[in-house]
């Protein structure tokens, strides 16, 4: 899980952990240069059911790829779900994963849009996130305008499912909710340390792993998570221009990745 700060949405997310109905996994916060309020939460929760380990590096920017790597290259999981600090999991989040989890395929989750005001209320415990189990009240939430997406996250029948549950196309997902064996991670050296800045490191990462030759599961229904409003950040200008160039070098295997060059 990367993290920076916002020490209240993460605390909303463990908690989400703590929910788990499959409770056997174990965390790691890839830790992108917090402060102290971060390390004191997760010693704090350490102290709970939750298996958790603390990753960290120095805060120079926006470093998000080398933090990652450095959590996948000290992990001894054998799957991983890569996910983020603003995103709480729904209560069978990690079972449906685990359902899905192969050697040679990628899976997708799908993610729910808490806005503004709503977010704040979660933040304030207005309200708990044992509403997100509240199909009812997501729908109705999401007819006034307070949560969006609702529809990729409602368990459908299977006959209804079969035709839609298709990754969508690969450079729109999100970094938030993936999961892939360790092994093909290492097979493609990991996240690209060259992406500096928000945005395209995951783009990068799911491009070489389609490259490597696996496939993509989408998720409609399943693997599901609940995004809290907040500022966004500026997307690096020259992603975008590093990431064509990447595809046009053809290379799977990164060379700034996990292992670097002698």
């Amino acid at each position: 899980m990367s993290a920076y700060n916002n020490v209240r949405d993460l605390e909303l997310v463990l908690d989400g952990y703590l929910n788990q109905l499959d409770n056997d996994f174990s965390l790691c916060i890839a830790d992108d240069g917090s402060t102290h309020e971060v390390t004191d939460l997760i010693k704090k929760y350490s102290q709970s059911s939750l298996t958790i380990r603390h990753v960290w590096h120095e805060d120079k920017g926006f470093r998000k790829a080398k933090i990652l790597n450095q959590a996948i290259k000290t992990s001894f999981a054998d799957y991983i779900i890569f996910t983020d600090s603003d995103c709480i999991p729904s209560q069978n989040f990690i079972s449906d994963h685990r359902n899905l989890a192969s050697k040679t395929t990628v899976t997708i989750g799908v993610r729910a849009y808490i806005k503004k005001d709503l977010s704040e209320a979660f933040r304030h415990s207005a309200i708990s996130i044992d509403k997100l189990s509240n199909i009812p009240w997501l729908l109705f939430k999401s007819m006034i305008g307070e949560v969006s997406k609702v529809e990729q996250i409602i368990n459908y029948p299977s006959f209804i499912l079969k035709p839609i549950a298709k990754a969508k196309p690969i450079l729109s997902q999100f970094g938030s909710n993936m999961a892939v064996n360790i092994e093909a991670l290492f097979k493609i050296n990991g996240f690209d340390e060259d992406f500096e800045g928000w945005g395209y490191e995951d783009t990068d990462l799911l491009y070489r792993l389609d490259k490597l030759g696996l496939n993509f599961i989408g998720t409609i229904g399943r693997c599901r998570q609940f995004h809290l409003d907040h500022k966004i950040n500026a997307r690096n200008p020259n992603g975008e221009k590093l990431f064509r160039q990447k595809q046009k070098d053809g290379k799977i295997f990164c060379d700034n990745g996990i292992n670097k060059k002698a």
